[in-house]
């Protein structure tokens, strides 16, 4: 039964919405969100109009959140200009706005008011943002204590990213988010000349072909000291790329790198291992290259990867050999995540996994589409010791079949399994049912279709 206090919050909460009669099932949205949780409210996909933000920004109940994600509403600048007059909006830490309609005049409003003077993330991705709203959110005297900004799939160009990067707000921040900003090498360029992001931890330059001319630049210079996290995906650097920057000092203590799609071979993952950089390394991304098992033989080989917790080598024509040299090297005892996705590592490759004793460690492993495990594969994940603390088996878009189907669902080992996806395997009804009401696993989640 409610106690009193949360029936006259509720009531008090009605009594204020009474004025708004005619905006009924947005008020009950909003109302049944901020039930669960008064310091956040997400209306993601909500669409709205601009009374309805004004409305929004009206609405005396949201001063005590933090949390507010507008993305897909159909955010305009009037709708901006409308909550950047709310005298109730002055608590927020984090402002989700992507995949808006938001151009420069929406973001001149919001980088000039007071109101957002404790936002320290800012999501503006997929808006509708130039070079010219980027320079007025550079200049702007309010964001004082902004701390991640994203800026992604806008048309920022390195017009936009000159502003940014030699302002105060570029000194302050720790996480820079611009994927497909139209870059480009120039840009690159002219990011390696800003002296401003010493105090940057997460870069993602991801989807702006940039190739080893940008990655020279970034080489030769040194603007980015404290740096963890580096996204490069979808950029055509080549191995050209990597070595320029292995060598450098933009990787002594970088964390975690993506470089998904980018054009590697195993040259680059030879030159990873043996740089004497890359020392820190824990998430490594290099899906959908072309690292092959001698490449990753060598990268596995070295020392550098000794504290890697996660690894991707998805669509890298590994084979089972691949698999193989993974599952014999002593450097990878650290890992928690392996990504083997599209490599026809058959079943010899996932029987070398699992009787490996270094990856006794691992709590989700991702061997879908196109490795060719068959039942004699699901039976030695079944009955490994190894996969003992695994939570996470993606088998998606294999062939074990339901006899395969029979091994998981009567395997004692797999204690600690919640989530297994087994989709496209070629499964009978009789088969799904085996997993479904297995009596030995515990699964939350049970993905077969």
């Amino acid at each position: 039964m409610a106690e009193a206090k949360d029936i006259d919050d509720s009531l008090e909460f009605l009594r204020f919405f009474e004025r708004y009669t005619e905006k009924e099932d947005l008020l009950q949205v909003i109302q049944h969100r901020l039930e669960k949780d008064p310091t956040r409210l997400d209306l993601t996909r909500q669409v709205m109009s601009e009374s309805d933000f004004k409305m929004l920004s009206e609405l005396q109940p949201l001063a005590r959140i933090v949390y507010l994600n507008l993305s897909e509403t159909g955010l305009k600048t009037g709708g901006i200009q409308q909550l950047c007059t709310s005298p109730n909006l002055g608590q927020l830490q984090t402002l989700e706005l992507a995949n808006n309609n938001v151009d420069d005049d929406g973001l001149f409003f919001l980088s000039r008011i007071s109101l957002f003077e404790n936002l320290k993330t800012l999501n503006l991705a997929s808006n509708e943002i130039g070079p010219v709203g980027a320079k007025a959110l550079s200049a702007s005297k309010t964001l004082a204590n902004l701390e991640t900004l994203d800026l992604s799939y806008n048309r920022i160009t390195p017009l936009g990213i000159k502003a940014l990067t030699n302002s105060e707000l570029g000194r302050r921040l720790r996480c820079l988010k611009l994927a497909d900003i139209g870059l480009g090498d120039d840009g690159a360029e002219q990011l390696s000349k800003c002296q401003q992001l010493e105090g940057l931890e997460t870069l993602d330059l991801s989807d702006n072909n940039l190739t080893d001319r940008g990655m020279e630049y970034f080489a030769r210079a040194n603007v980015f000291p404290n740096l963890k996290t580096l996204i490069l995906s979808n950029n055509p650097i080549g191995d050209d790329g990597v070595y320029a920057l292995v060598d450098s000092g933009l990787f002594e203590h970088i964390e975690e790198l993506q470089l998904r799609c980018t054009g590697l071979t195993a040259d680059s993952a030879i030159t990873l291992g043996q740089s004497a950089h890359f020392k820190n390394i824990r998430r490594l991304n290099l899906n959908n290259n072309d690292i092959r098992a001698d490449g990753t033989e060598a990268l596995v080989a070295s020392e550098n990867v000794k504290h890697l917790e996660a690894i991707d080598l998805g669509e890298n024509q590994l084979n089972a050999e691949g698999a193989i040299a993974l599952a014999e090297s002593p450097n990878v005892t650290s890992l928690k995540e392996l990504r083997l996705n599209n490599n026809n590592i058959a079943d010899e490759g996932v029987i070398a996994l699992a009787q490996s004793v270094h990856l006794a460690g691992l709590e989700e492993l991702y061997l879908e589409q196109d490795n060719w495990i068959r039942p004699r594969g699901a039976k030695a994940i079944a009955e490994s010791t190894t996969f003992a603390n695994l939570r996470v088996l993606v088998l998606g878009l294999n062939v074990i079949g339901d006899e395969g189907a029979r091994y998981l669902a009567e395997s004692t080992m797999l204690k600690s399994l919640t989530f297994l996806n087994v989709i496209g395997n070629k499964l009978s009804n009789a088969g799904e049912d085996t997993l479904r009401y297995s009596e030995t696993l515990k699964l939350k989640q049970l993905e077969l279709v």
